[in-house]
């Protein structure tokens, strides 16, 4: 397994500075796919490094797992692409002219949002594991979930989406934060993955592990952002200041809550995904909708935030 791991980390390291260094020289299609071509590598290494702290990772513990979390990962990060057609916070530039290219790119630049977050949240958890005082402390508070608080949080959910939607210059954070509030208690009462049982039962450091992730993920996504000739810059009303690459500074702020959406939608397609484990044919429609629903927002992509 460690042979294994090392083997990964020289192969990943290979194609990053490789691309690098095309990406240096000026060459085009290296320039173009930069982004592609650095965050396969990353998540790569992230899982041979999660492999010699601990043994496991989400890739080498599960590969088919690892692979439907790539897959679902794409109309994931598309449920905000779709937001973005009436908030209008970010735009992208030099993309492929070719359809069937750019959305060939879509696909594998999308594919990555779930499984960078996964191998950052795992290499977090054994980084807090026995050695911060804070993480220690946290797995001894207990929270208990109440039908009420579950009911207000389903309505605080809905409410910040429609808030976000009907008037994005001044709510548009909302849309950051909406589907925890919305998918998490429902997540909780259907027995799924939920962070609101790990609170109920003690252990808080899965909630800041994936915090920790969107926050390091961020960090990737804005650097690797700013060198590649296919990106995306932003236009954020009242706090587009303090760039860091194009981030505004405030903005990183939400790849924490993020990160907890992420797990919270994940959670909740592949809790519905396998109820439907007897039933072939819905899961054929499981996988349908999921495409057509990637489709029309890559329709939508083209249409509305890009700039050619």
């Amino acid at each position: 397994m460690k042979k294994r791991a090392w083997a990964e980390i020289a192969a990943g390291g290979i194609v990053f500075a490789g691309s690098a260094a095309l990406l240096a020289r000026g060459v085009p299609f290296p320039r173009t796919w930069f982004y592609c071509f650095a965050w396969w590598p990353l998540v790569l290494i992230l899982d041979a490094v999660n492999v010699l702290r601990t043994g496991v990772s989400p890739l080498a513990s599960e590969p088919p797992g690892f692979a439907w979390t790539a897959l679902v990962s794409i109309p994931v990060w598309l449920v905000f692409e779709a937001f973005n057609v009436r908030l209008g916070n970010w735009s992208y530039h030099g993309l492929p002219t070719s359809l069937a290219v750019r959305w060939l790119g879509y696909a594998i630049a999308f594919a990555t949002v779930i499984p960078a977050l996964k191998e950052l949240a795992a290499l977090a958890r054994s980084l807090m594991k026995g050695r911060s005082p804070m993480a220690g402390a946290a797995e001894s508070a207990r929270r208990r979930a109440k039908p009420a608080l579950l009911c207000a949080s389903v309505v605080a959910g809905v409410l910040s989406l429609v808030l976000t939607l009907t008037a994005p210059r001044l709510f548009f954070p909302l849309v950051w934060v909406g589907f925890i509030f919305l998918i998490e208690p429902l997540n909780y009462r259907r027995g799924r993955r939920s962070f609101l049982r790990d609170l109920e039962e003690g252990r808080r450091s899965p909630v800041l592990a994936w915090m920790a992730a969107g926050l390091a993920a961020g960090v990737f996504w804005e650097f690797l952002n700013w060198f590649s000739g296919s990106h995306w810059e932003y236009h954020i009303p009242y706090l587009n200041f303090g760039r860091i690459f194009q981030m505004p500074v405030f903005g990183f702020g939400g790849f924490a809550v993020f990160a907890l959406e992420v797990f919270a939608l994940d959670a909740c397609l592949r809790g519905v995904y396998l109820r439907l484990k007897s039933r072939p044919a819905l899961r054929v429609a499981f996988w349908a909708v999921l495409a057509v629903f990637s489709l029309a927002v890559f329709v939508l992509i083209d249409k509305y935030s890009i700039v050619r």
